[in-house]
This record gives C-alpha cells, sequence and structure tokens, in this order.
C-alpha cells in the first residue's frame, strides 16, 4: 500500500510536471517568453485562476471548455500532462530509488517537450540537446565507467546521419544533433536500436499518411517524435532487448 503511495505521488508530480511542458510547448511556438506572464485561454485570453489549472482534472471537470468563454480546450493538455505523469511512474519502477531515477525524470520531460514541439512545427529546439548533455554529464558522474561507451554513442550514429542530412537534406540538423545527444545519453548499442526503432516508426506513419491522404514521397514529415518515442522505449525495455538479441545471433 506504501508503495502504492509513492507511485501515486509520482504520477501527480508528473502531471504537474507536464503542465508546465504544455505552457513550455505553446509559449515557444507562439514565440513568448516561459517565465513571463500568467497561464490564459488562447481563446479569449482571459487569466486563468488556480483551479483551472489542475492537471488532467481540471480539463475533465470543465468538460474541455473554457470556463470564460466555452470554447473547446484541446484535449493535447491533459494528454501531456498524463503522459507524462505516465512515464514518470515507468522510469521509477525501471530504476527505482536511485539518483539515476531523477535524471531520467528530466529526461523523459525533455522527450515530451522535444515530441510535441517537433510535431507541429519540425523545429527541434537546442535546448533540447542541452539538457540531453546534462543528463548525460550527471549520468557520467555516477558512472565514469560508461564513458568511451557515451563517447562512442555520441558520434557512432550522428555522424553518419550528418552526411545524410548534408548531402541528401534527408533529415534535418536537429534530427543529427538530437541523436548525438541521445547516443552520449545511452550509449552506442542503444542508439543504434533508437534509430532502428524510429525509422521504422517514422516509415509506418509515413506509409499510412500517405495512403490516407494521398501524400506523394516528397512531402516532408518530422522524424524527431519518432525519435523521442524510441528513446524513451530504449531507455525502459532496451537493455534486456540488446541482450536477448546479442546472446542469441553472436554468442
Amino acid at each position: 500500500m506504501e508503495l502504492f503511495w509513492i507511485y501515486l505521488y509520482v504520477f501527480v508530480l508528473g502531471t504537474v510536471i507536464g503542465s508546465f511542458l504544455n505552457v513550455c510547448i505553446i509559449r515557444y511556438q507562439n514565440g513568448e517568453p516561459i517565465a513571463r506572464g500568467r497561464s490564459h485561454c488562447m481563446s479569449c485570453h482571459h487569466q486563468l485562476a488556480w483551479y483551472d489549472l489542475i492537471p488532467v482534472f481540471s480539463w475533465l471537470f470543465l468538460r474541455g471548455r473554457c470556463r470564460y468563454c466555452g470554447k473547446p480546450i484541446s484535449a493535447r493538455y491533459p494528454l501531456v500532462e498524463a503522459l507524462t505523469g505516465i512515464l514518470y511512474v515507468l522510469v521509477l519502477n525501471r530504476f527505482g530509488f536511485t539518483w539515476d531515477t531523477l535524471i531520467y525524470f528530466v529526461l523523459v520531460s525533455v522527450c515530451v517537450y522535444a515530441g510535441f514541439v517537433d510535431y507541429d512545427s519540425m523545429i527541434i529546439p537546442d535546448r533540447t540537446h542541452i539538457l540531453f548533455v546534462v543528463c548525460g554529464v550527471l549520468l557520467l558522474l555516477l558512472h565514469p565507467g560508461l564513458m568511451k561507451d557515451r563517447l562512442i554513442g555520441a558520434a557512432v550514429v550522428s555522424l553518419p546521419m550528418l552526411a545524410v542530412a548534408y548531402f541528401t537534406k534527408g533529415m534535418g540538423y536537429g534530427d543529427v544533433k538530437l541523436l548525438a545527444a541521445a547516443g552520449f545519453v545511452l550509449g552506442w548499442k542503444s542508439i543504434l536500436f533508437v534509430l532502428a526503432l524510429g525509422s521504422i516508426l517514422a516509415s509506418i506513419v509515413a506509409l499510412s499518411q500517405m495512403k490516407r491522404k494521398n501524400l506523394t514521397g516528397k512531402s516532408e514529415m518530422p522524424l524527431g517524435p519518432y525519435l523521442v518515442i524510441a528513446i524513451v522505449f530504449v531507455l525502459l525495455y532496451g537493455d534486456p532487448i540488446i541482450q536477448w538479441y546479442v546472446t542469441s545471433f553472436f554468442h
């Protein structure tokens, strides 16, 4: 029972951080400073009271509509909040009560932010890569023996993808920087898995959209959201899958 309350607390903490991420996502796209100004309705611009900002529950209580003007409120707000809360619980369940867990809380939060910003604007902000590198440095302070693995991870995928981006324009430089930063955090085996999984996810979605919307192969779509999904998946579940693969095919 005590563990249940701990997980519930972590979930609530994640939803609060998710609420802050909503602010960061919207204000980045609108060119507004994150730390200035009160939250307001995007339709009528009325300032929101504290009881309008309770993660997930305010949206449910208001039935997805602004208290002041009645206009619909995007379901993305509670989605981001609930998603962040769930990811926090999964991180705690995977890594336990360790310093690593606190660092990975930051990492998955950055992934949520980067994925939604890139989905909307096809831009991965540089602050994303900086925060990834900070997380990587903190992890190396806790596990200095991983230095070589992390440095190889930062280069093994990003350098070939940099050549792809430069010569073919087939991917953005933001994706390359994201792969370099994620490789520095996860290591070389995991970042290879991230690239494979992210590419598969992006290809499935691209083929689905081409069929549904009658798009051409030259239509642009963001790769970042699928890379961050892969990063989070590999962070949580990659080690046993990689171990199974290595022992099954190389022993």
